[in-house]
């Protein structure tokens, strides 16, 4: 199957090992990420009880070690099997190292929008130092 560019009047071909991707195909990744997002649940659940609530540090540490260790090797695993991978391929090589950078660009924009809701909601309240570190930092990051 080829698919047409048409911004960059590039074509791209675009490699599958098996015809259609089945659910058995995508059971692994779709496994994992639940994982994964129930620890993201249970550490903002820990962020949201604190100070008031004590909560099980070991088990939490547990969890986000094991998901941790297994998620890029599971997660590569099945877009292997699935895409093999043509790293030659400049498309093919941005959208593999992009999978597994959306949480880091995650966090960085939601800090990034939790600055910019204090420099609204505190327009008025901000000190000029207070709103020129958010906006010098903010703006710092867009230039990087």
């Amino acid at each position: 199957m080829i698919g047409h560019d048409e911004f960059g009047g590039l074509v791209v071909p675009f490699v599958r090992r098996r015809p259609v991707i089945e659910d058995t195909d995508l059971a692994a990744i779709v496994a994992d990420h639940a994982r994964l997002r129930d620890v993201c649940d249970r550490l903002e659940a820990c962020a949201d009880a604190l100070p008031d609530r004590p909560y099980d540090a070991a088990a939490l540490r547990r969890s986000l070690r094991a998901v941790v260790a297994s998620h890029d090797r599971e997660e590569a695993a099945v877009i292997d099997t699935l895409f093999a991978r043509d790293l030659s391929d400049p498309l093919t090589k941005a959208l593999l190292g992009r999978v597994l950078r959306g949480v880091f660009d995650s966090c960085r924009l939601t800090m990034d929008f939790t600055e910019l809701a204090i420099l609204t909601l505190g327009t008025g309240r901000l000190s000029r130092s207070a709103r020129a570190m958010l906006v010098d930092g903010l703006c710092a990051r867009q230039a990087g």
